[in-house]
């Protein structure tokens, strides 16, 4: 039943008067007339007696006319509560991350966005590559922040490029490179390498071993980890050392040192991805605004 006929039902017998109702609710009095006439066609009953110089309601008429005084108050409740709920949802941004980029991007990110959606709520959840891809299919998150390798490629997957630089080598201050700015790629060979697991990413794994064949020569890989901190605590520990961006890592250990590395095909590649259809009015709109910023941020 439409609730829009119930309210013109109520309007008339408020008003005790057709012509009245239609004025308030700037509609013709024909018009309200038919919605009236729908109504009782729905419920099969004569609600109002129409006679000459006279309005009345029927017995069923007083009785629809008082219970629908109630149901339309609970309904217009019912409805700025949904609107309440549904406008604070579209508050939160659910994000999720994989890898140590909570500073160096996440932090910028969300800087720029709070300065003009000073309202949003930031939820962030960090995962593996291949849970924050995840994550994004069944829409558990809003926008991921994840490398490149590992990310769906479909057309309902929108996506920023947000970081694109040659990696280093990660390796103890113990290492016989530490105190080297700077070696050839190839220099590489030979080492003992930690990588993250394939579990992590499966992508991502392949495209670093393609990588070093690329650089020359066939990977020493001694040891293979769940997380990016188990890897950084292994070449703190002078277990072996591993390929990461410049800028994150050294901050945080004190015995890692960065070098770079001449002529290298690894690169790191971070993007930014949400779902076309995700449905949140907020998405677009920090899509955006960080496009127009990405050349200030990074």
């Amino acid at each position: 039943m439409d609730i829009r006929k119930i309210e013109y039902f109520l309007c008339v017998v408020d008003e005790a008067s057709f012509t009245k109702a239609a004025k308030r609710l700037h509609v013709s009095q024909s018009g309200i007339s038919q919605q009236i006439a729908s109504l009782e066609d729905d419920l099969e009953v004569i609600l109002i007696n129409r006679l000459k110089n006279k309005f009345e309601l029927t017995e069923a008429g007083a009785y629809f006319y008082q219970s629908c005084q109630e149901f339309v108050n609970y309904y217009h409740q019912i409805q700025k509560k949904t609107r309440e709920i549904h406008f604070r949802s579209q508050l939160d941004i659910n994000i999720g991350y994989a890898g140590p980029i909570e500073a160096t991007i996440i932090e910028p990110l969300v800087s720029l966005i709070q300065a003009y959606y000073p309202d949003l709520n930031f939820n962030f959840e960090k995962s593996s590559f291949r849970e924050v891809i995840e994550a994004l299919s069944n829409r558990s998150m809003d926008m991921v922040i994840s490398y490149t390798y590992d990310l769906v490629k479909s057309s309902e997957v929108v996506t920023i490029p947000i970081r694109r630089k040659p990696m280093g080598l990660l390796v103890s201050s113990r290492h016989p490179l530490a105190g080297q700015q700077s070696v050839c790629a190839a220099a590489v060979a030979g080492e003992k390498i930690i990588m993250l697991n394939p579990d992590y990413g499966r992508k991502s794994y392949e495209n670093m071993i393609k990588c070093c064949r690329l650089d020359g020569y066939e990977p020493n890989i001694t040891q293979e980890v769940p997380t990016c901190e188990a890897m950084f605590l292994k070449v703190d520990a002078n277990s072996g050392v591993s390929f990461f961006s410049q800028g994150y890592v050294e901050k945080i250990f004190k015995n890692i040192c960065y070098v770079e590395l001449e002529g290298t095909h690894h690169i790191d590649c971070v993007d930014l991805s949400w779902l076309r259809n995700n449905g949140n009015a907020f998405i677009p709109r920090i899509a955006k605004l960080i496009q127009d910023n990405l050349h200030k941020l990074f």
